[in-house]
């Protein structure tokens, strides 16, 4: 009996080589990941940074899609350039014709590790206050 309360309590070398390697796939994960989560706050930040110049700026499709390039050129973001920006940002309507939107539709992807890759789909729509757009 007495050899039973004399057990040693702790971790063996194999309990603490798993949790290093445990840790190391939640960092590995989040240096993959992060990159994808900010790029998209960016875009949603130049979406507002766009929507808050006055009307006046911003009266045609290609006025608010200039803003927006320049103020996502600003964030750092290269995803976006003169030739394909036409077909990621877009002005909508709603069906009443009374209220427009501006929509960023588009995919992104990160190599985890070797042929895994991480996705985000960005597809963020917000209203375009006062003023028409053409």
């Amino acid at each position: 009996m007495k050899h039973i309360s004399q057990r040693q309590g702790g971790m063996t070398a194999l309990g603490i080589c798993m949790i290093l390697a445990m840790v190391a796939c939640f960092v590995l994960f989040g240096l993959k990941a992060f990159p994808l989560y900010n790029e998209y706050a960016l875009v949603k930040s130049s979406m507002e940074s766009t929507l808050n110049l006055p009307p006046a700026k911003r009266k045609t499709t290609k006025d608010i899609r200039k803003f927006f390039l320049r103020n996502v050129e600003l964030n750092g973001i290269e995803t976006f350039t003169d030739y394909n920006i036409k077909d990621m940002v877009f002005v909508k309507k709603s069906k009443d014709g009374k209220t427009k939107y501006l929509n960023v539709k588009y995919q992104k992807s990160n190599n985890f590790f070797k042929n895994i890759f991480l996705m985000i789909d960005i597809d963020e729509t917000m209203e375009i206050p006062g003023g028409k757009s053409k």
